[in-house]
């Protein structure tokens, strides 16, 4: 029986060593050679079998092995890919999202990038590696089986395993032994080509299945009588069914082309649309029944809904036109899934009024001003049994107290001086078999508040003038952001009428209490106002997020919205803190703000020519509170202790533009370089710019 051949495996990582001696027994490589495996650490104490075959995990490492090796010494780096058979949850990022690829060493997470956009992965993935710093933008990690390397600040980690031998470097070892790879004694391909055959074999069916799903949503569009176009983020054409077509007069070719193809007046009418509203519009003397929404992924924009028809095609939409044009606040525009929000109390307290809403019992919604209390009353109205009936609102800080008991019951002719020959119905009549919203109940006189007791004591009114008893069938909704227990204590609130409205209690949080929901709504209004206004795209800085996050917002989400309403009109491209109205540090400094726009300006320069950090590492040597000036030398010196290799004539040319930007100040002599305010405003507003 012939001696077995020796191959010892060297790597870096302990976990990595232990992935390759795997993936060799399972290949059979065991069955014809003597295998054993140590890490560069272990070297220190190990000794090399005479004639054995080194096999090195990568380039970088063979670096470390070589001092260890004699020169007649045999050794193979390894050409390593990645293991197939774990890419599946990689398939599930949404194209173009920025993620780590974390390694152990900068070239390792460089050499997985290149293999998974070879293999067709099209993420923005970012090397990362110890001692680099963390983006806090990027809350995804890929890491081939190195997770203990991943930055805290992300949140979701893949990992896909360590890299295994590639085929070529398996049949480079057996030609080195001068053993056939493809015999039948070796079976190497065959046993390679098991784990990528099943990995294909589970793709097959995920794509077989998602094509059919695929297929028959396809379907469903292009059958269902509305006119559907969905647009993404890039303002690209991703779906158009045969009703859009004929109406926006377009091919089944213009999917990725921009929207602003199609006819102006309808282009116009569609960014003008208000977002998550029923939109009645007139385009060439056509009334169209509107509706736009967004699709959201991960709590981002992923894309942009529009649905629209006629409306004289059917009769439900026809109606609710000539109810809406007629009289004013009768229908409930809004739906739960309006209420944009990422707080967990929030969220458990949508699922509550879904609940509520299926019953016929009062409720009762607590909030300040501006939280939505109207919203969320629609909302209900919407889910309710009811949804397909009238939704009347009514506000009691609006109405004059002389008017109001006519406006919530009605009168009869000749009633009072100025009432209407005919009469009038009254609100409470208008909402039979509906909802009414009585909103702000904590302003009702006390005469109303009477009225309000017996009408929801007997569910029936009288008309003012009348002798006529009327039965009702109205759900009632009311709100107020006042503490009604403190009115009654003070006699302005009957407790009766109390109890009789506090039956099904919901409480809107306000927006403090709510911070995540934040950069959620900045994000979504920014989004409305950019296409109201034809705009570029709104981004706030970290110090104007973080203004907003920490601001006590009395007026809620109303004023939130207000707020970017006023930036969407007067900022560039990035939103300065200081461009804030709610910003109480003084009068807006347009300087300030200028200075900024510049800074941002210099940093995308230095992008651009690809040596920021050797800028920033200047600045910061010069910023320090022992240096006051320095010159090229220990400029220089300094450089290449932190790593940074080029010559004095390369420094040259990064201090002339540091100078030319106005960063430092140069002086010939012994004064050196100094950093100037306007250099130290750009090292403390760096990592806003980024």
């Amino acid at each position: 029986m012939s001696k077995k051949r020796s191959i010892v495996v060297v790597s870096y990582m302990k976990n990595t060593l232990h992935t390759l001696l795997k993936q060799l027994n399972e290949i059979g490589l065991m069955e014809h050679f003597d295998i054993e495996g140590v890490t560069v650490e272990q070297l220190e104490t190990s000794i090399i079998k005479r004639n054995a075959l080194v096999l090195v995990s990568s380039e970088i490492v063979y670096t470390m092995v070589k001092p260890y090796l004699d020169e007649e010494t045999p050794y193979i780096i390894t050409t390593r890919t990645i293991n197939y058979a774990n890419l599946r949850e990689i398939l599930e990022i949404p194209k173009g999202t920025r993620a780590y690829l974390v390694s152990d060493l900068k070239q390792s997470a460089e050499e997985t990038i290149s293999i998974l956009e070879e293999t067709g992965i099209e993420l923005e993935l970012v090397p990362y590696y110890p001692q680099k710093r963390a983006d806090e933008s990027i809350s995804i990690a890929i890491t081939p089986g190195e997770p203990q390397f991943v930055p805290k600040t992300v949140t979701k980690t893949i990992n896909i395993g360590s890299r295994l031998i590639d085929i070529s470097t398996l049949i480079e070892i057996f030609n080195f032994f001068q053993i056939s790879p493809f015999s039948a004694k070796a079976h190497l391909s065959a046993r390679f080509m098991q784990s990528v055959i099943h990995f294909s074999k589970e793709l097959s069916n995920e794509i077989f299945r998602s094509t059919l799903l695929q297929k028959s949503l396809d379907s469903i569009v292009q059958n269902i009588d509305d006119a559907v176009l969905v647009y993404n983020t890039e303002n690209e054409i991703e779906v158009l069914n045969k009703a859009a077509m004929d109406y926006l007069n377009l091919s089944s070719q213009v999917q990725k082309q921009n929207i602003n193809i199609m006819n102006p007046l309808y282009y116009q009418t569609i960014k003008n649309l208000s977002v998550g509203q029923e939109n009645f519009v007139e385009i060439n003397d056509i009334t169209f029944y509107m509706r736009k929404k967004r699709i959201m992924v991960d709590d981002q924009i992923y894309s942009t809904l529009i649905i629209f028809r006629e409306a004289r095609d059917y009769q439900k939409i026809e109606h609710d036109f000539r109810f809406k044009a007629k009289q004013k606040n009768s229908m409930a525009r809004y739906r739960f899934d309006d209420i944009k929000t990422a707080s967990v109390p929030v969220l458990e307290m949508i699922k509550v009024a879904g609940r509520l809403a299926k019953s016929d019992s009062t409720i009762l919604i607590l909030g300040e001003t501006g939280t939505g209390k109207e919203v969320l009353a629609q909302a209900i109205h919407q889910e309710s049994p009811r949804k397909y009936e009238t939704f009347v609102g009514v506000n009691f800080a609006a109405i004059s107290e002389s008017l109001m008991e006519s406006e919530l019951f009605g009168y009869e002719p000749g009633s009072f001086t100025g009432a209407r020959k005919r009469g009038h119905i009254g609100l409470f009549e208008q909402a039979h078999l509906g909802s009414i919203f009585l909103d702000e109940i904590g302003d009702a006189a006390p005469v109303i508040q009477n009225r309000l007791l017996r009408v929801l004591q007997e569910r029936q009114i009288m008309r003012l003038g009348g002798d006529m008893i009327i039965p009702l069938d109205v759900r009632v909704i009311a709100a107020t952001n006042k503490n009604l227990k403190k009115l009654i204590e003070e006699g302005l609130f009957r407790e009766d009428l109390y109890y009789r409205l506090n039956v099904l209690p919901l409480k809107l949080l306000p927006l403090r209490e709510r911070k995540k929901d934040i950069s959620l709504l900045i994000h979504l209004f920014s989004k409305e106002f950019q296409e109201k206004l034809g705009r570029e795209p709104l981004v706030f800085t970290k110090e104007a997020l973080s203004y907003c996050e920490n601001y006590y917002w009395p007026g809620n989400v109303r004023e939130l919205r207000n707020v970017v309403e006023y930036v969407a009109h007067i900022s560039g491209d990035k939103v300065y803190k200081e461009e804030l109205p709610i910003y109480d540090d003084g009068p807006v400094d347009f300087n300030t703000i200028e200075t900024n726009r510049e800074l941002e300006m210099i940093k995308t320069q230095f992008v651009e020519k690809g040596f920021t950090e050797e800028m920033l590492m200047i600045l910061k040597y010069l910023n320090e509170a022992h240096v006051l000036s320095a010159g090229r030398f220990s400029l220089l010196n300094h450089l290449l202790e932190e790593g940074y290799m080029f010559s004095e004539q390369q420094l040259r040319y990064r201090m002339k533009i540091l100078h030319d930007y106005g960063l430092i100040t140069t002086q010939r002599g012994r004064s050196g370089s100094q950093i100037t305010g306007k250099g130290t405003k750009f090292l403390e507003s760096y990592e806003i710019l980024l």
